[in-house]
């Protein structure tokens, strides 16, 4: 498999979603004001800048004081450790030396660490760490304290080196997380590199669940520029069939429309009505997409995120 520093979704900067595109109607040209091109990040949502807070003073604590704060986080009922709410600490080989809600097994390699589907969680928490900005997202299937069935939870990590010198891997997840924009632009700019690197190889990859690809409702699509769908792995019967006249629900030309977008701008967000996996009744969702150089051709590559 490619080398997991592709997949992981790790903080930027600061990014405003705005209002996104309005029709393109058959035979009109859009203006520039129908997108939103691409811009620096920020996380939108209360719970995940909580959680992301929370890892980066975990990880200050042990810059400071090294493992002499371990016994800290593991303390039930203090601050780093209240109920599905605590830090785990590995180093950078996959060794556990934290994990406060199993003591008695905390220690142990976890580097090939899976959930349910296969996905290599193990792997991509090091390469997340150990990328150039030290940070990152992974996101997975795991079975939360009480429920009988697996449910998604995204884990925020943090490489952190001790006074020592010693290198951790700090972490912290939670349960059924709103996706943020973030988390999608990351997952196309990773599928970009991915074809970029691996041209059409790179399809096996971008429809395989266990991947890095796909989480809560979201996977990562690639259309031509003339509209024909190569990789769609939520709706695979629409793949090699030309989408460029679809419409959705409220008569948009979607498919003109990101092609559009994704060649004036780069990359932009766009907005359509579309069903949501395993169901027929469309939803708006708000889909990033790019325009990425494929061996000797332009594709579009795009994700996006339903509306609640």
């Amino acid at each position: 498999m490619p080398a997991m520093r592709w997949f992981v979704l790790p903080l930027l900067c600061a990014f405003l979603l705005g209002s996104c595109a309005n029709d393109w109607k058959k035979g009109e040209k859009a203006t520039d004001a129908d997108f939103v091109p691409a811009n620096a990040e920020s996380y939108q949502y209360q719970e995940t800048r909580d959680l992301v807070r929370f890892v980066e003073e975990a990880t200050d604590a042990i810059r400071r004081e090294g493992e002499t704060v371990f016994p800290a986080f593991r303390r039930e009922g203090s601050r780093w450790f209240q109920g599905e709410r605590y830090v785990f600490v590995w180093d950078m080989e996959g060794n556990r030396y934290v994990y406060p809600p199993d003591l008695p097994h905390e220690k142990g390699n976890m580097a090939q660490l899976k959930d349910i589907d296969g996905k290599p969680i193990g792997r991509m928490f090091i390469e997340a760490a150990a990328g150039p900005g030290g940070e990152g997202w992974v996101h997975y299937r795991w079975y939360k304290p009480g429920d009988p069935e697996p449910i998604w939870k995204s884990t925020y990590v943090v490489r952190a080196e001790a006074p020592d010198g010693k290198t951790y891997l700090v972490g912290s997840g939670v349960y059924n997380m709103r996706v943020e924009p973030a988390f999608v632009t990351h997952a196309v700019q990773g599928a970009a590199a991915l074809l970029q690197s691996e041209g059409r190889e790179a399809f096996a990859t971008l429809r395989d669940k266990s991947s890095p690809f796909f989480f809560y409702n979201t996977y990562v699509f690639v259309t031509s520029t003339d509209g024909v769908e190569w990789v769609n792995p939520a709706f695979p019967s629409l793949e090699g069939r030309s989408m460029i006249d679809t419409r959705d629900a409220k008569g948009k030309l979607l498919v003109r429309d990101y092609i559009y977008a994704a060649k004036k701008h780069g990359a932009a967000w766009v907005s359509y009505y579309w069903p949501r996996p395993g169901t027929r009744d469309p939803v708006r969702k708000l889909t990033y997409v790019e325009k990425v150089r494929v061996g000797n051709e332009d594709v579009i590559v795009g994700s996006g995120i339903y509306e609640e």
